[in-house]
């Protein structure tokens, strides 16, 4: 592990760049190294918020850093982060990862070759909710995720599954360790030019369903998780925090705090458990970039690396062309 402070700079200074301009140019290990964006005002007026200095071009920032985070429209993904893989830089990449799976494939090559780390942005892995979650929910057999939001015009160049749902396809792909056995998608365009709603069911060759919904045409966010196993079920609301978790069986998972009542059914009289537990309260976005910057420091493999990112950007795009194709 080395004892100097990475080098790291920022491609992008839209909504989603001014965030990590936010964390990364007050981060104590991070060396930070400035902002390159095409939109000079955008660029002006992020810099003159946050104090840290604009970069003329790709070019003079590949020279000045040792990693960068990209944060730019999907459709420029692939361009960046090759360059900077090419001058041996470490990148992290917003999700979803590229265009394309081919170019996602690519990346990943080049990094290997030249020995260079690749992180996708998929946030939720460092959601302390969803890792509680994943906590006290070992063998789930179906799972639900909802993620709906009120509509807005940024990010409707790409369909809401690689907005919106491609998050929850990165968790079910790191819950279920299970090929994919099929797929099953509709959806529809409303407010874009592009596909709005989704829904897709997946079945793992395992015997574990998932339903994912995701909209960008609804009334209130709502972020919920639904997950069933033998005798458990869980219920997560990533807005509130929180996860209710119902058993018929006093489980490891349970802590001393649960509440119980007895319950008549069709078979006789069972006790059903109850626990509400609160996670702690992280920035989820800290959390992703101190990871990245762990990594950089240290050269070890990300939580969510190059793979991982192809892996659910392939899926997503499975899931959109079964959209298209009902259209």
């Amino acid at each position: 592990m080395s004892d100097k402070k990475p080098k790291i700079g920022v491609v992008g200074a839209g909504h989603l760049g001014k965030h990590h301009i936010k964390h990364l140019s007050k981060h104590s290990d991070v060396d930070f190294v400035g902002v390159f964006d095409l939109n000079k005002d955008s660029l002006k007026n992020i810099c003159d918020e946050f104090m840290v200095q604009p970069v003329k071009s790709l070019d003079d920032l590949i020279n000045s850093c040792d990693g960068v985070n990209i944060v730019t429209p999907t459709n420029t993904h692939f361009d960046i982060a090759k360059k900077f893989l090419e001058h041996k830089k470490d990148v992290f990449i917003e999700k979803p990862m590229t265009n394309t799976v081919d170019e996602a494939l690519s990346l990943i090559n080049i990094a290997k070759k030249n020995g260079c780390i690749i992180q996708v942005g998929h946030i939720e892995r460092f959601n302390p909710t969803i890792n509680r979650l994943k906590e006290l929910v070992d063998n789930p057999h179906y799972i639900e995720i909802e993620r709906l939001a009120p509509f807005q015009a940024r990010g409707t160049e790409v369909p809401v599954v690689l907005d919106l749902m491609v998050h929850d396809i990165d968790l079910i792909l790191e819950m279920v360790e299970s090929p994919i056995d099929s797929i099953q998608a509709s959806g529809a365009k409303m407010m874009s030019n592009t596909i709005d709603l989704a829904h897709a069911h997946i079945k793992f060759q395992n015997g574990v369903v998932a339903n994912l919904k995701s909209s960008r045409i609804a009334q209130n966010y709502v972020r919920k998780i639904r997950t069933y196993q033998k005798n458990f079920y869980s219920i997560t609301d990533l807005m509130i925090p929180q996860i209710e978790l119902y058993g018929l069986e006093h489980h490891k998972m349970f802590s001393e705090n649960l509440k119980s009542q007895q319950v008549e059914t069709n078979s006789g009289t069972k006790r059903l458990y109850y626990e509400k537990f609160v996670p702690e309260d992280k920035d989820a976005l800290l959390e992703e970039i101190n990871d990245f910057v762990h990594c950089i420091s240290t050269r070890s493999e990300p939580s969510v690396n190059g793979q991982a990112g192809a892996k659910a950007l392939e899926i997503a795009l499975q899931i959109e062309s079964k959209i298209f194709l009902d259209e």
